[in-house]
């Protein structure tokens, strides 16, 4: 059986992941080691998790090296240690005892099958999918999620399937082959990003339907807290600056479009104001390129901040008829007139 390194990144989050342990060290697949990265946390969870669970191996970080940094830590370790795949696995998980077994069966079938994920339901309501895989669309820079596990047999969607890092089973010679995650991304959206680079390098990705795990989400940064929305916003731009070409005439405008239209009508509808702020500096930071951990020193201009808050407050009419338009038609148009001079990778 091929040896797998399972990673747990913790962050001030013992109880879940306790409970995240105990659901692992009841898989039936026992060829396995478990890595847990602390992020350098405040409460017990470098005393607590050795006790509860003597087989871990913890790797304790002097600062917060956000998601993809504590995973690189482990995975290099795993590597090391000839590991035949990594699975990074969200801390907020519960997985079932068969679903590590078959995710190896599946990424086995096939030597250019790179990522594979199960099916990832709701932890509080487990009959319920939360994701089963999203198609990406260069064309677009977009990816639409997947909602009907049938899709999931084509062979077309196996080569622009993006996957999410919750649960993400990681072939080694993926890692040899593309490297590890970016570290600019620190968290959210690093896993289209890697998914993406899979396909480049001419690999499959694969969501297994019979494997399965229940995830709470959002528990480390919040659901559409400040922080989230930041680095969703900033990374959203890096990973289509990263992985097409041609991407300044075409994606840049429709980009900055679409996130100040998204977040201008949270605003009027929910007076989010500091969701609002983390997205107009979110686009800041993704324009000035600067990625890594959430800074709140990066602030977009005032002036700059005016124009859109007043835009939004005057002018109503305007935004409601910029939501109205089809900005995809727009860039479709667009990228025909520029895709012979700017060719889209892959």
């Amino acid at each position: 059986m091929p040896k797998v390194y399972i990673i747990i990144i913790n962050w001030n989050g013992l109880d879940d992941t306790l409970e995240c342990l105990e659901s692992v060290y009841q898989l039936e697949y026992f060829n396995f080691e478990v890595i847990v990265v602390d992020n350098c946390s405040s409460d017990d969870s470098v005393v607590t998790i050795p006790i509860k669970f003597p087989r871990v191996t913890l790797i304790r970080n002097s600062k917060n090296l956000g998601f993809t940094g504590g995973n690189n830590v482990a995975m290099r370790h795993a590597v090391a240690q000839g590991a035949d795949y990594v699975w990074l696995l969200n801390n907020d998980t519960v997985v079932r005892p068969d679903s590590l077994s078959k995710l190896v069966e599946g990424a086995e079938q096939s030597p250019d099958i790179g990522l594979a994920s199960p099916l990832i339901y709701h932890y509080d309501t487990p009959d319920k999918i939360q994701f089963m895989g999203a198609r990406a669309d260069f064309a677009h820079f977009s990816v639409t999620a997947i909602d009907d596990p049938h899709e999931l047999d084509r062979q077309q969607v196996q080569h622009t399937l993006t996957l999410w890092g919750t649960a993400l089973l990681i072939k080694r010679s993926v890692i040899e082959t593309i490297g590890y995650l970016s570290d600019k991304y620190f968290a959210y959206v690093e896993d289209r990003d890697y998914s993406l680079r899979a396909l480049r390098a001419d690999y499959r990705n694969i969501v297994r339907p019979d494997a399965h795990i229940f995830h709470k989400g959002s528990k480390s940064t919040g659901h559409h807290s400040p922080i989230q929305v930041f680095l969703g916003t900033r990374n959203l731009y890096f990973v289509w600056r990263d992985n097409t070409l041609g991407y300044r005439r075409v994606f840049v405008p429709g980009y900055y479009i679409g996130m100040v239209i998204n977040y201008a009508s949270c605003l009027a509808e929910e007076r989010n104001k500091a969701g609002f702020d983390a997205c107009l500096n979110g686009c800041w930071a993704a324009f000035r390129g600067k990625g890594g951990g959430y800074d709140p020193t990066i602030v977009m201009p005032w002036w700059l901040k005016k124009i859109f808050i007043f835009s939004v407050a005057c002018y109503p009419h305007f935004w409601v008829r910029m939501l109205r338009l089809d900005l995809t038609g727009i860039i479709r148009t667009a990228l025909a007139k520029v895709q012979l001079k700017f060719p889209l990778v892959p």
